[in-house]
């Protein structure tokens, strides 16, 4: 009877990380990076050491649980951890539409960048892929950048870009028709979601397959 009830314990404990640990993840993030863009949290090292925590915490759920065969519950971090970045962007967002300052960028210069990587997988053959970025060469009244990086061509020579930036300098400099701090926020809502429901069905999968062992080994004896 003890031996039971220790299994069903069990399997409350680890439904409840199961379910907590993904928003506690999202909840570590959001409040450093807040505490970050609006509170007294100083210093990118302290930053990126409180950042590492969110992850830090998700590896550590995802080892636990695969140690012990609970594959869904170790895979519900992966979307956890997407909605940890999503979570960081949102924020991002938010500070820029709170008080972001917009300004029209001019074009200098537009230079094409390919890269190519090559790899060789298990079975001896050789992939090859290539990447392609565009650093955009700008000059902005307010100077909040001199320079942006994309995948794909953002404008031409001559043209204006509308950017977006934190006077502050706490927020990453964006462009004003790619800043929707709401979208960011339900698309983080949807991982952290998707990772609860992942963990959840780990955790039951998890509490029946004990069970059914359990009844094994007491139909032996």
């Amino acid at each position: 009877m003890a031996g039971r009830a220790g299994t069903w314990w069990r399997a409350i404990w680890r439904t409840v990380l199961a379910l907590g640990v993904p928003p506690l993840a999202a909840a570590l993030a959001f409040g450093v990076a807040r505490e970050w863009a609006y509170g007294s949290l100083n210093g990118w090292l302290t930053f990126l050491a409180g950042l590492l925590l969110p992850l830090l915490l998700l590896g550590g759920h995802a080892a636990l649980a695969g140690s012990r065969g609970a594959l869904l519950v170790a895979l519900s971090a992966v979307p956890a951890g997407v909605g940890v970045f999503l979570t960081l962007s949102a924020v991002d967002a938010g500070v820029l539409a709170d008080r972001g300052v917009e300004v029209d960028c001019v074009v200098l210069e537009v230079t094409k960048h390919t890269k190519t990587d090559s790899s060789m997988d298990a079975n001896g053959h050789w992939t090859t892929s290539t990447t392609t970025s565009y650093d955009h060469r700008l000059s902005c009244p307010a100077g909040p950048t001199d320079h942006m990086e994309a995948g794909s061509r953002l404008a031409k020579e001559g043209e204006t870009l509308a950017l977006v930036y934190d006077p502050r300098g706490k927020a990453i400099t964006e462009l004003a028709r790619d800043l929707h701090p709401r979208g960011m926020r339900t698309a983080a809502e949807v991982a952290v979601g998707a990772a609860v429901l992942l963990g959840l069905a780990g955790a039951v999968r998890e509490a029946r397959e004990e069970l059914r062992r359990r009844r094994w080994r007491a139909g032996r004896w």
